[in-house]
């Protein structure tokens, strides 16, 4: 017998890869096809801040926490999008729930 999921692993959702395109885009008031995978975060204008911004959208909007140790030692200026999504992509994986906190 199947059991219904609890109302955490219910809040809890993964982000697909366009979504957080679409809202990155949003946030830089371009379209999703101006941002390739392969530019830099430096090269898209994506500044502490903006990141900060965004990685706080897809908490909110997926209900998880991200490691911030993990976005300190791996965002830089130079990383591609693709990896920065990445990132997005395994922190709501393996982030826990706010109700969890």
């Amino acid at each position: 017998m199947e059991t219904a999921p609890t109302s955490t692993e219910a809040a809890r959702q993964v982000p697909d890869r366009e979504d957080l395109k679409r809202r990155l885009a949003a946030r830089l008031r371009v379209g999703t096809e101006a941002l390739s995978d392969k530019a830099t975060l430096d090269q898209l204008g994506l500044d502490s801040l903006l990141l900060a911004e965004m990685v706080a959208d897809v908490e909110t909007r997926y209900h998880v926490e991200f490691d911030m140790a993990v976005f300190a030692e791996n965002v830089v200026p130079t990383l591609p999008l693709g990896a920065f999504l990445d990132l997005l992509g395994e922190g709501t994986s393996r982030g826990s729930s706010h109700a969890d906190a």
